[in-house]
C-alpha cells in the first residue's frame, strides 16, 4: 500500500499566510478603485450642476409683477421716508411680503413693532448704515441700492427718533399739507356797501 504523504504543518501555515495575502492585496486594490468612482462621480455632478447653472444665466428671470401695495394713506411716516421705502423698500416689504421678507413696514406704527427687544427702526437704520439692505437678490428686474442722500434721508430719521409726521404724499415735493388760514369776513363785511337807511325822495 502507498503512504498519502502528509503535508508538513510549516507548510500549511505557508498557503493559508499567502491567501490571506492575497486577499488583502484584493481589497487593497478595490478600495482605491472605489474612490476613483466616487470622485469621477462626483466631478460629473458638478460639472452637470455647472452646466445648469450657466443655462440658468443665460436665461433671463421671470419679470415679477409689479407691486400692489406700495403706500397706504395716513401712514405717519415722513414723505421723504415714505417715498425711499417706495421707491427701493417694499418691493419686498409689503403685504404680502416677496423674497422671503420678514417685516413689513407700510406704516409708522409699523416701524415701532418690538423685534427681538428694539424697535424695528432701529433694525432698518443698523440695516441701511451696514449696507445689508436692500439685500441683494437675483431678480428682475433688478434690485436697486439706496444712493447716499436715500441713505442720509432714513438714517437722519432713525437717528432723531423715528419721529411720526402727518404728510400728504399728493402734495408737491413732498412737503407735509399745508392748511390754508380761514377766511375772514371783516374785510369783505368793511369793504361791501351798506345799505342806506334815509328814506328815498
Amino acid at each position: 500500500m502507498m503512504r498519502r504523504r502528509v503535508m508538513p504543518r510549516s507548510c500549511s501555515r505557508a498557503i493559508v499566510l499567502v491567501i490571506v495575502f492575497l486577499t488583502v492585496l484584493a481589497g487593497c486594490q478595490r478600495q482605491p478603485r472605489a474612490r476613483e468612482r466616487e470622485a469621477a462621480e462626483a466631478a460629473l455632478k458638478a460639472r452637470a450642476q455647472a452646466a445648469e447653472a450657466a443655462r440658468r444665466a443665460r436665461e433671463p428671470l421671470p419679470e415679477e409683477p409689479p407691486v400692489e401695495l406700495l403706500r397706504v394713506a395716513n401712514s405717519g411716516l415722513p414723505c421723504k421716508v415714505d417715498d425711499v421705502f417706495a421707491a427701493k423698500c417694499r418691493r419686498c416689504h409689503t403685504l404680502p411680503t416677496r423674497h422671503g421678507a420678514p417685516l413689513v413696514f407700510l406704516t409708522w406704527d409699523d416701524t415701532r413693532q418690538d423685534r427681538m427687544g428694539q424697535p424695528l427702526f432701529a433694525i432698518i437704520g443698523r440695516a441701511v448704515r451696514t449696507n445689508f439692505m436692500p439685500y441683494r437678490i437675483e431678480a428682475n428686474p433688478p434690485v436697486l441700492q439706496l444712493t447716499d442722500e436715500e441713505k442720509r434721508i432714513i438714517l437722519d430719521w432713525v437717528d432723531a427718533g423715528a419721529p411720526r409726521e402727518e404728510c400728504d404724499p399728493n402734495a408737491p415735493n413732498g412737503k407735509k399739507a399745508a392748511q390754508a388760514p380761514p377766511k375772514s369776513n371783516i374785510g369783505s363785511a368793511r369793504s361791501a356797501p351798506q345799505p342806506s337807511s334815509r328814506p328815498q325822495r
